[in-house]
């Protein structure tokens, strides 16, 4: 768990300082415990109380029940969800401190309509903020969905829309993850949803509790470091971008346009906007060359090099911007069905254009999905997909939908993570993924190892019609085992 050790100053510091008043402080205290009894809630923190981020008095709170011990990150079962064990000092993990995405970023229309899902299906997914996996969830009864993160912070995220779903009403709900506050949080976290939370989502939650409640230090170091943060989607690294964006916006004379077309009543007024005020503007070379930037590509955005050098493979940033901005713009509506862009502009949804699993109707169904195991089970593993897959038992799943996750691969990757899938899929099983490049390079490597590939949608150069509502990427794929 974070914050479980100190360094060798602090514990000693700690450890004298508080036998100068007969409190030993042993590490030994803390170990029979987890030996004793098996933990159900635990909280490491330190107290800022003093000289707020200069002393730092780390103290834990413990709750355990009688009975054999069990490791910190055991599997953490609830009704309809299961948060699979994991080691979280491990460097693929440790390397994260917040989740990249704090929403998913694939449109999950393009995905239910490619999956044809049906009862009894297997599927796994990459996490991500979770937002598709329960839009399949709410679309198709009796699946059992893997969702698959190296990132602890985004299983986190996933964990907690489960949780609030399982125990708060929808006006809860919708402030949580619609609006992206709730400013009594803690007491929420503590009263209601920590009984349904892993230990190491509750501890990650009860860290953060800035993430959907004002900020409750009153220290200037604290108040700059969450400058532009207000709530939920504007944390993590899609928050950075998010404020990025509304600062780049302004500086180039658009946000107020943009704000206009967000509430444009129809897509010819949208139109209007975007193309004699807007575009010109937001596609300058000044944007384009921030975009073209690898470290500002991947803190903003979260692409990595192999990606973006795909993407240059075939073209330049210039006309891969223009081509994923002008269809959107042109050809979908953003105020009432392209939440993904509301999104960025407004950076909070609105009850006319959300999620799937934010609708009223969908939070009825997913609510008693979490409440129960008779239906859908979401099983959430914090590792790689290689690990997770050679994990199933031969032929065990359905199907698979790995985003854009194979752009980031090195070949040797590639190939790996390609027969680990032909392993697990079952005969007519399928992967489906997008890609920024019209035809990837590991098309070949799919065909090698004996899968039918087929593009399902490409996107054109100069085209005025969007793939899909993000339509981010330039080509979507499906595979299929034989």
């Amino acid at each position: 768990m974070p914050d479980y050790h100190c360094n060798w100053f602090t514990r000693m510091f700690w450890l004298h300082w508080f036998e100068l008043d007969h409190v030993y402080l042993h590490p030994s205290r803390r170990n029979y415990l987890e030996h004793a009894f098996s933990p159900v809630k635990a909280f490491n923190g330190r107290n800022h109380f003093v000289i707020p981020y200069l002393v730092q008095i780390p103290y834990y709170v413990w709750i355990g029940k009688q009975q054999s011990a069990q490791p910190l990150t055991d599997s953490s079962k609830q009704s309809g969800w299961t948060r699979l064990p994991y080691n979280p000092a491990k460097p693929e993990h440790t390397q994260f401190s917040t989740y990249i995405y704090g929403f998913t970023w694939e449109d999950p229309q393009a995905d239910i309509a490619a999956l044809d899902m049906q009862s009894g299906d297997n599927i796994m997914v990459i996490t991500s903020a979770g937002d598709n996996a329960l839009a399949y969830a709410a679309h198709t009864n009796g699946l059992t969905i893997h969702c698959v993160d190296m990132n602890p912070c985004q299983n986190h995220l996933l964990e907690l829309k489960l949780a609030a779903l399982s125990t708060l009403d929808y006006s809860q709900f919708w402030s949580m993850f619609g609006v992206g506050r709730l400013p009594n949080f803690k007491k929420v976290l503590d009263t209601e949803l920590s009984t349904e939370l892993s230990l190491p989502a509750y501890q990650y939650w009860h860290s953060h509790l800035d993430t959907f409640a004002s900020n409750t230090s009153n220290s200037l170091l604290a108040s700059l470091m969450s400058l532009g943060r207000h709530n939920l989607y504007t944390t993590g690294y899609s928050g950075l971008a998010l404020r990025c964006l509304a600062v780049v916006t302004k500086l180039l004379g658009v946000s107020k346009d943009l704000k206009q077309i967000s509430g444009a009543s129809s897509l010819t007024d949208q139109i209007k906007i975007w193309c004699s005020r807007v575009s010109h503007n937001l596609l300058s070379s000044t944007s384009i060359h921030i975009l073209d930037n690898p470290l500002a590509i991947w803190r903003l955005m979260g692409v990595p090099s192999n990606q973006l050098k795909m993407l240059h493979d075939e073209g330049s940033m210039s006309q891969y911007v223009r081509d994923t901005l002008d269809p959107v713009f042109l050809s979908t509506h953003i105020s009432s069905n392209n939440y993904f862009y509301r999104m960025l502009i407004c950076q909070q949804y609105s009850q006319t254009c959300c999620p799937d699993y934010l609708t009223k109707p969908a939070f009825g169904k997913l609510q008693e999905i979490a409440r129960n195991t008779q239906d859908t089970t979401f099983n959430i593993h914090t590792a790689t997909i290689v690990d997770t897959l050679q994990k199933m038992k031969p032929g065990e799943l359905s199907k698979a939908v790995i985003m854009d996750h194979m752009d980031w691969c090195t070949p040797d990757e590639a190939d790996a993570e390609i027969d680990a899938l032909k392993t697990a899929l079952k005969q007519g099983g399928f992967v489906l993924w997008r890609s920024a490049a019209r035809i990837p390079w590991y098309v070949a490597n799919f065909k090698a190892l004996g899968f039918k590939v087929e593009a399902i949608s490409v996107r054109q150069p100069n085209t005025q019609t969007a793939l899909d509502r993000v339509n981010m990427y330039a080509s979507f794929y499906k595979a299929t085992k034989p």
